[in-house]
């Protein structure tokens, strides 16, 4: 029975492998756990909508280049087609973003002087004339839009009629406020006399409230001006036609004008302020000082609810118009209060006849008051931190205060200034806070976190990264569509991402520069001229349709180019040796370049087109997209965006489908069938591939057994004549040390599993190995040790 073997499974034959190949085999196993882990953690980012691997990019619709750098912006907050903007060359421009044009222009201060604050005023009404009984009231007539506009030095405000003339629009003067200089230190001598401009619009006249350099805020009553003339059917009478002599009459009146703002000579003065207050009390305590001036914050506005203004008659002008205060130094914020102006009234003390003989007052003139009013703060808050961002909601109803410790607090305003509730806020300062309708506040803070908040529930709806990771940047600034659920957002990095209010997430990158590859379709078309890589994207504002975008280079980088006079000099005669007049074209081309400025157009509907071509077709050429967006659910829209790149795994899953592994038991019997057959063919030796004797022995892969292995192979060369010095190791069978030869019989073992140079790649292992001693040593040691504490434990 000595000679007998029993056969036993390979596989669990085989000795666990000695020192140090069993640490090398651990070593290598971890290694490619952690690369499997990571290359799943790669594939989970490429599916992940915060990486916006998948998000596709929108360009804009269309450009307009604007002389000069846009010094001020305004559009009215509840989303109208009127856009204005004022020019460091004096100018106040007037842009329709539906047409996306300038309509109207005026130049009201001298070239050298910027226009500093540019307001938009339409929401002023007439009040009602009382008539008496059998008579009938005028018909009711809506008072013109105003423009109004200061400069830097000019202690002036002027108010513009926005008019419909024969040509088109035109801006008419209405009104020039006077302000008094405040005295002031040197310091402040050199800034702007009027920091801030607000403008609401009540009924009787506009309340314009100015930030003054000194701290102080004064507030005006602007009166309406007499309604336009009308015809017999009730249609406004424009301007009478152009007739010949007109042209000559008009040019001798500029010729004898005395330059900017002499065209308010003959328009309505007024002097004296209605209210005056100083913000003394935005300090934080009593014995601190004032916050600096660029630091504080002026909101106006007044609260209406959905349906329009509260009640008819005297009853729809009682509402007041509110001012809340903060600063970015102080966590205290104030709230004043300005009645409405008094209803028409007759004078007191006459009598009945001498009433009658009295004329009916004058639609849209005020009188002048005779002496300011001081006021005081109606609430004054203090809250957790510093004031960061303020937004007030379309009707005014609400007030949103961001603190610099990621606080967001709500207050009520139609009820009475109160707080209403503090919000989940951000892990970093707020950075800018915007309302969509009076539903969803949108706030972005310096966590990098856009955070979507419904107003009804007051409570968080969803929140995502604004840009990135793994090192995201912050959000500087956000827009939101009044008509339609669209946002914009910009971080650090002048990147511009468009955001979907209603189920809060992006949906598409903007790209201020269309870098789109040309083909075959638009190679014909003109070049359009585009804003340079430098003028990047400074401010966001949302238009009746969309988005427009005001991008400008930097001015430290235009101011550096105008700072060495010398140079281009000396570059002017290096040009001028190989050409006259090169040098000064080239230097008119760049003056104007770094002197402009752009107003870049997102319009909604071909924004929406370009990311949903599907939508597109389903809306139709007449049919509204932007109702068939705002019905998409979550899982519509993932449907309609482009998908991201599928994973290992999800390619394996496929393929799997297609073609289903096979059964393993079917494989292992088809492999044991394949087995016996070759084993009972002969080869062409004439010897069969397994040995028939019951002496066969599957050896085991052991040091010993090689060893005996190699000796065995070297005595059966040397036997035959063949052996060499040096010579490598074959295959074949070696006898067994612990076997008893036979006369006629001899034990075999034949080797499972070692190929012919097996030595090559096990010294190739360990010259690798030896390479890497020390880092091996070390994590031998760590190994050693954690598994010493786990037995010890």
């Amino acid at each position: 029975m000595a000679n007998q073997w029993v056969k036993v499974n390979p596989d669990g034959a085989v000795d666990p492998l000695p020192m140090p190949y069993s640490l090398v085999n651990e070593v290598v196993e971890d290694i490619v756990e952690a690369v499997g882990e990571e290359i799943q953690e790669i594939e989970s980012k490429k599916r992940s909508s915060d990486y916006e691997n998948a998000l596709p990019k929108a360009y804009p619709y269309s450009y307009v280049q604007v002389p000069g750098r846009i010094t001020c912006a305004y559009v009215e907050p509840r989303g109208t087609a009127r856009l204005a903007i004022g020019t460091s060359d004096g100018e106040a421009i007037l842009v329709d973003t539906r047409l996306r044009q300038e309509v109207a222009q005026a130049h009201a201060f001298p070239e050298g002087e910027a226009v500093t604050c540019i307001c938009i005023c339409s929401e002023a009404a007439y009040q009602e004339v009382p008539v008496g009984p059998g008579i009938e009231p005028p018909p009711a007539a809506s008072p013109a839009v105003k423009l109004f506009v200061t400069g830097q030095s000019t202690p002036k405000i002027f108010a513009y009629d926005i008019e419909r003339q024969h040509y088109g629009l035109g801006l008419k003067p209405s009104c020039a406020i006077h302000v008094s200089k405040p005295e002031v230190s040197e310091e402040l001598a050199e800034r702007p006399i009027i920091e801030q401009l607000h403008t609401r619009g009540v009924v009787g006249g506009i309340w314009v409230v100015a930030l003054l350099c000194d701290r102080s805020v004064r507030a005006y009553l602007c009166p309406l001006g007499q309604p336009p003339a009308r015809d017999d059917e009730g249609t406004a009478v424009l301007d009478k036609p152009i007739v010949e002599g007109d042209e000559e009459e008009e040019e001798e009146a500029e010729g004898g004008a005395g330059g900017p703002g002499e065209e308010f000579a003959d328009a309505m003065q007024l002097h004296t302020p209605v209210y005056t207050w100083s913000l003394a009390q935005l300090a934080p305590m009593p014995s601190l000082p004032m916050p600096e001036l660029d630091t504080i914050t002026l909101s106006v506005f007044l609260p209406r609810p959905v349906g329009g203004a509260y009640g008819r008659g005297f009853s729809s002008g009682q509402v007041p118009t509110l001012c809340f205060s903060s600063s970015l130094e102080s966590n205290a914020m104030l709230a004043h209060s300005l009645p409405a102006p008094a209803p028409v009234v007759a004078p007191a003390g006459l009598e009945i006849n001498a009433l009658l003989m009295e004329a009916a007052p004058v639609q849209g003139k005020l009188q002048e008051p005779a002496a300011t009013t001081k006021l005081q703060p109606r609430r004054r808050w203090t809250l957790p931190a510093k004031t960061s961002a303020v937004a007030v909601s379309p009707n005014g109803g609400i007030y949103a205060v961001g603190g610099s410790q990621g606080s967001i607090a709500l207050m009520n305003t139609a009820s009475g200034p109160s707080l209403r509730t503090m919000l989940p806020g951000h892990y970093g300062a707020v950075s800018a806070l915007v309302f969509h309708r009076a539903d969803i506040l949108l706030s972005v803070g310096s966590d990098c976190w856009v955070h979507y908040y419904d107003m009804k529930t007051d409570t968080l709806l969803s929140r995502h990264l604004s840009s990135p990771p793994p090192t995201p940047s912050p959000a500087l600034g956000i827009a939101a569509s009044q008509s339609m659920g669209l946002g914009v957002s910009l971080d650090t990095d002048g990147s511009l991402r468009l955001l979907n209010m209603k189920l809060g997430c992006k949906i598409a990158k903007l790209s201020c520069v269309d870098d789109r590859p040309k083909t075959a379709e638009n190679e014909e078309e003109e070049t359009v001229i585009t804003p340079n890589p430098d003028e990047t994207p400074k401010l966001l504002l949302s238009t009746a349709s969309g988005f427009c975008i005001l991008a400008m280079a930097d001015l430290d980088q235009t101011s550096a180019s105008l700072m060495h006079p010398a140079e281009d000099e000396d570059r002017d005669e290096l040009h001028a040796e190989e050409g006259e007049g090169a040098p000064q074209i080239s230097r008119q081309a760049g003056s104007q370049e770094q002197g402009r400025s752009w107003l870049v157009f997102f319009e909604q509907g071909s924004m929406l087109k370009q990311l949903f071509p599907t939508l597109a077709e389903k809306a139709g050429e007449k049919g509204s997209i932007g109702k068939l967006f705002s019905a998409l659910t979550q899982e519509e829209l993932a449907k309609l965006q482009p998908q991201a790149v599928p994973s290992t795994m999800e390619k394996a899953m496929k393929l799997a489908e297609k073609m289903p592994p096979p059964n393993p038991a079917a494989v292992r019997a088809a492999q044991l069938e394949a087995a016996a057959k070759a084993a009972e063919t002969p080869t062409r030796r004439g010897r069969r591939n397994m040995p028939d004797t019951p002496n066969t022995l599957i050896a085991k892969l052991t040091s010993e057994n090689l060893r005996k292995f190699a000796q065995a192979q070297q005595a059966e060369k040397v036997a035959q004549g063949l052996a060499k010095a040096g010579s490598s190791f074959g295959s074949g069978a070696f006898k067994s040390a612990t076997q008893t030869v036979d006369d006629k019989k001899e034990e075999v073992i034949t080797p499972h599993g070692v190929p012919k140079n097996w030595q090559v790649s096990v010294k190739t292992q360990l010259k690798k190995g030896l390479a890497a001693k020390e880092n091996r040593q070390m994590r031998i040691a760590k190994r050693m040790d954690q598994l010493a504490k786990e037995v010890g434990g």
